[in-house]
C-alpha cells in the first residue's frame, strides 16, 4: 500500500491512498488518478512499487513527464522526496512506513545534495558516535531524532551554510573533567509515529540544510525544463555537471577536540570544530565573475552583452571595435579649420538647410584660401569638399546619410562618430573639424526656434530618425543619434533561413498568426522587434482589416485591407489617441509598434475583446519581464482596476510571447518562445515551447516538448499541424 499526495499549481493539496503496486495517471477516465487538464495525455504516466522502491515511467505522453525538472525518458527510480509534475499538477508518492523504505540505489551524493551514511549499529549494542563533522547540512535533524532522508530521494543543491542555526535536539556529551573519556550521545526515543509521515514531510521541508525555507525550492512550479540551468560566458543557458566529491572523507578530517560539558544541553547549540581544510568542495559554474574581475560595463567602447535566456542577467564581452579613422586626414582638416575660423565669424555661417547654393560659392574662396596658407598633403579638392559640407551643411554626417550600408551614426562629439555598419559598431573614418561645425549640423537640424530646445527629434521623409541633445545636457557638444530605416524588410521564411529562428519556429508563428493568436514581440533596443513584427504581419490573410499603429512609420504592409497611422504627439496626437481612433475604425487586428505608454491599457481591451491575432512590441528581456512591463504601463491606463484583474485582463489578451536578442555578429535571434497560460496567484503562469541554448561553444534552437492548447483546438478541427517541430 502506498500514497500519492497530488498539488495543483494555485490549488488545494489531496492526498489518495492505493492498495494495488501499479498505478496510471492521465487525463481520461479508467486511470487511477484522473487529472483533467488539456495539458495531461490520455495515458500520460505509470508508477510501480517494486521491491519496496517505487519506479516511474512516462506513456508517451505529449508534453512529457518530469522528475526534479528532468525529464523522464525510460523508466526510472523515484524517492518519496522527489516531485513529479505532470502538466499543471505536481505528485509525490509515500509509503506507510517511511523508516523501513530506504528508496532506490542513488548514486554517490554530491557535496551539499544528501547527508553521509551512518554507520551500521549492531542488535542491541550502542549507537554509533556522532562525529559531527562540518558539513553543509549541519543543523537541525529531522525533528530532532537524527532520521536519515530515504538513500533514494534527491536534495537540492544549495549554496554552503558556515553557521548552524537553531539549537539540536542531542548535542555530542563531552567529558566533564580533563581527561575523561568520550561517551556517545544517548539518543532520545521518539514518541509514537514520529517515524511516519511526519518525519518525512518535516525533513522534506527543511532538506537537513540551515537555510530559509525561500532558498529551498529550487523546482519551478512553471517551467521545471529549466532547472540545471546556468550561465555560461555566451549568457546561454546548460545543464550543469555536478563534480560528485566526498565531503565526509573520516580519513583527512581531524577529530574533533573535546569541550566542557554544558550546563544545559537542550539549549545550546552543538560544538563546530575547526579544520585546517575544507570537508567539501563546491561545484564550481560559469557564473558571473565579482566586482574585481567583473567584465566591463556595456557602455564601454567595444563591450557587447550577450542576452541569455529565460530572464538571467546577460555576461559582458569585450569585442574590439574596428577603427577606421584616418588621424593625418583629420589633422589636415584641423589646421584648415582653425585659418578658416580666422578669417571668418561663426555668425556668418548659414543655419538654413539644405544650404543655398549661393553659400558654397561665398566660402569656397576662403577654404581655398586657407588651404593654401597650411599647405597639406593629400588630395586638395577632396579637403576643400569637406570643409564645405562643414560649413553650409551636415559635415561627415551627410556621407553617411547617403551610404546604404550604414544603418545608424552616433555623434559623440566632434572627432568621435560610431557608425553602426552590418550590426556591428565601427569608428567612422570622417569626422568634424572643429567643435563649432558639430554646433552649427545640430542647429541646422532642428530648424528656426525661438530658442534652441536642449534636446529634440527630428525624422526626414525617408522616415530617418534625428535625436539630438544640445549643451548643457551634453557635456562634450551636441550629441546626434540617428536612425535609418531598412530599406530590406525580410520574410518569416528568410528571418528562419538567416538564423534568426529554427524552421520549426517560424511554422510555429505562421500558424499562430492564422488562427488569431495575440502575440506580444519584447526584446532590448535594436533587437529586430520591428523587422519580426513587420514580417509576421504580412501572414495576416487579406480577409482580416489590420490597422497598424506606429510612433515612426516603419512597417510594409502591402495587403489591401491594411492602414497605417502615424502618431505626432507634438501636435497632441500620441499612441493613445491613434489607438482609441482605431478601434472606432472597425478592426480585426490591431498592430502597436513600440508600446511605451498608456496606450498599453486600450491594446489590452481591445485584445481581449474582439481583435484577437493582435500584435505588440515593447523593450523587455524575457518572456515574464515583457508581460510585468506590459502590465505596469496598462496601469498607467486603467487607475480603476486592481493589479489583480489587471493581471488576469492581461492573461487573457495575450497568447503568446516571442522574445529576442542581439547577437553579437550584429543580427538578432529568437531567445524564447513562450504560450501564456493563465495567472498563478501574483504571477503569470507560462508554457515554454522553443528556447536558445548554448552548448559546446555553439548555439541551437530547441523545442521544450510542450505543445501549446491552441494547437491542439487546431487538430482537433482537422487541421493538419506537425506536432513534430516540438520534438527534439
Amino acid at each position: 500500500m502506498f500514497s500519492v499526495i497530488i498539488s495543483e499549481k494555485g490549488g488545494q493539496q489531496s492526498r489518495l491512498d492505493f492498495d494495488t503496486s501499479e498505478i496510471t495517471i492521465g487525463r481520461m477516465k479508467g486511470n487511477d488518478i484522473v487529472l483533467p487538464k488539456g495539458n495531461v495525455s490520455k495515458q500520460h504516466t505509470r508508477i510501480v512499487l517494486r521491491d519496496n522502491a517505487f519506479f516511474i515511467v512516462d506513456l508517451k505522453s505529449t508534453n512529457g513527464t518530469y522528475v526534479n525538472g528532468r525529464k523522464v525518458i525510460a523508466e526510472q527510480p523515484v524517492g518519496e522526496a522527489d516531485k513529479i509534475y505532470i502538466g499543471d499538477f505536481i505528485l509525490q508518492v509515500e509509503q506507510p512506513n517511511a523508516a523501513a523504505n530506504p528508496g532506490p540505489p542513488m548514486p554517490p551524493l554530491a557535496p551539499g545534495r544528501g547527508i553521509p551514511p551512518q554507520p551500521p549499529q549492531a542488535p542491541g549494542g550502542p549507537p554509533p558516535m556522532d562525529r559531527h563533522f562540518p558539513t553543509v547540512m549541519d543543523g537541525p535533524q529531522a525533528s530532532g531524532f537524527g532520521v536519515q532522508p530515504q538513500s533514494g530521494a534527491q536534495q537540492p543543491f544549495q549554496a554552503p551554510q558556515h553557521s548552524a542555526s537553531g539549537p539540536q535536539t542531542t548535542p555530542p556529551r563531552a567529558p566533564s573533567f580533563p581527561g575523561a573519556p568520550m561517551t556517545p550521545p544517548t539518543p532520545t526515543p521518539p514518541p509514537a509515529g514520529a517515524l511516519g509521515q511526519d518525519v518525512r514531510q518535516t525533513y522534506a521541508d527543511i532538506g537537513a540544510h540551515p537555510i530559509d525555507a525561500d532558498v529551498l525550492e529550487v523546482t519551478p512550479e512553471v517551467e521545471p525544463l529549466a532547472q540545471d540551468e546556468r550561465v555560461t560566458g555566451e549568457g546561454q543557458a546548460f545543464e550543469a555537471d555536478y563534480e560528485e566529491v566526498d565531503p565526509f572523507d573520516v580519513a583527512a578530517t581531524p577529530t574533533p577536540t573535546p569541550q566542557a560539558a554544558p550546563q544545559a544541553p537542550a539549549s545550546l547549540e552543538p560544538p563546530v570544530p575547526s579544520f585546517d581544510a575544507p570537508a567539501y568542495e563546491v561545484p564550481v559554474f560559469d557564473a558571473p565573475a565579482d566586482e574585481e574581475t567583473a567584465p566591463p560595463s556595456p557602455l564601454d567602447e567595444g563591450v557587447v552583452e550577450t542576452p541569455g535566456p529565460l530572464g538571467i542577467r546577460p555576461l559582458a564581452t569585450r569585442i574590439a571595435l574596428e577603427d577606421e579613422f584616418d588621424p593625418e586626414g583629420h589633422m589636415a582638416q584641423v589646421d584648415v579649420a582653425r585659418v578658416f575660423f580666422e578669417r571668418v565669424g561663426e555668425d556668418e555661417l548659414p543655419l538654413s538647410y539644405p544650404p543655398e547654393e549661393s553659400d558654397r560659392a561665398r566660402f569656397e574662396n576662403t577654404i581655398d584660401e586657407a588651404i593654401e596658407v597650411v599647405g597639406p598633403s593629400g588630395d586638395r579638392e577632396a579637403l576643400i569638399e569637406t570643409l564645405l559640407t562643414e560649413a553650409v551643411g551636415l559635415g561627415p554626417v551627410e556621407s553617411y546619410l547617403d551610404d546604404p550600408e550604414v544603418q545608424a551614426i552616433y555623434v559623440n562629439r566632434f572627432d568621435r562618430i560610431i557608425l553602426r555598419r552590418g550590426g556591428k559598431l565601427v569608428i567612422a573614418p570622417r569626422v568634424f573639424s572643429h567643435p563649432e561645425f558639430l554646433t552649427l549640423a545640430a542647429r541646422r537640424l532642428l530648424g528656426p526656434q525661438d530658442g534652441v530646445s536642449p534636446a529634440d527629434e527630428v525624422r526626414f521623409g525617408d522616415g530617418t530618425r534625428v535625436h539630438i541633445v544640445m549643451p548643457p545636457l551634453a557635456v562634450d557638444g551636441p550629441v546626434l543619434s540617428i536612425r535609418k530605416p531598412r530599406r530590406y524588410q525580410p520574410s518569416l521564411d528568410e528571418l528562419a533561413a538567416q538564423g534568426t529562428m529554427s524552421a520549426g519556429m517560424a511554422d510555429f508563428l505562421r500558424r499562430a498568426v492564422e488562427a488569431g493568436r495575440s502575440i506580444v514581440i519584447a526584446g532590448p533596443t535594436s533587437s529586430g522587434k520591428t523587422t519580426l513584427l513587420n514580417a509576421l504581419s504580412r501572414l495576416v490573410p487579406e480577409s482580416s482589416r489590420l490597422i497598424a499603429i506606429e510612433e515612426h512609420s516603419s512597417l510594409n504592409l502591402d495587403a489591401p485591407t491594411a492602414l497605417r497611422l502615424e502618431a505626432n504627439p507634438a501636435q497632441g496626437y500620441d499612441m493613445r489617441y491613434l489607438l482609441r481612433g482605431a478601434v472606432a475604425m472597425h478592426p480585426q487586428r490591431i498592430v502597436l509598434d513600440e508600446c511605451r505608454g498608456a496606450e498599453a491599457y486600450d491594446w489590452v481591451t481591445a485584445a481581449a475583446s474582439g481583435t484577437e491575432g493582435s500584435m505588440l512590441t515593447l523593450h523587455g528581456s524575457s518572456a515574464i519581464d515583457a508581460l510585468g512591463r506590459l502590465e505596469s504601463l496598462s496601469l498607467l491606463g486603467a487607475t480603476d482596476l486592481s493589479p489583480r484583474g489587471l493581471r488576469e485582463q492581461v492573461a487573457r489578451s495575450v497568447n503568446l510571447v516571442v522574445v529576442l536578442h542581439a547577437t553579437s555578429e550584429g543580427g538578432f535571434r529568437v531567445q524564447q518562445i513562450s504560450e501564456v497560460q493563465g495567472v498563478d496567484l501574483d504571477t503569470f503562469r507560462l508554457g515554454d515551447v522553443f528556447y536558445y541554448r548554448v552548448e559546446g561553444g555553439t548555439g541551437e534552437f530547441y523545442p521544450t516538448g510542450y505543445i501549446p492548447m491552441f494547437y491542439e483546438d487546431l487538430r482537433h478541427a482537422g487541421v493538419d499541424v506537425d506536432l513534430g517541430i516540438f520534438r527534439e
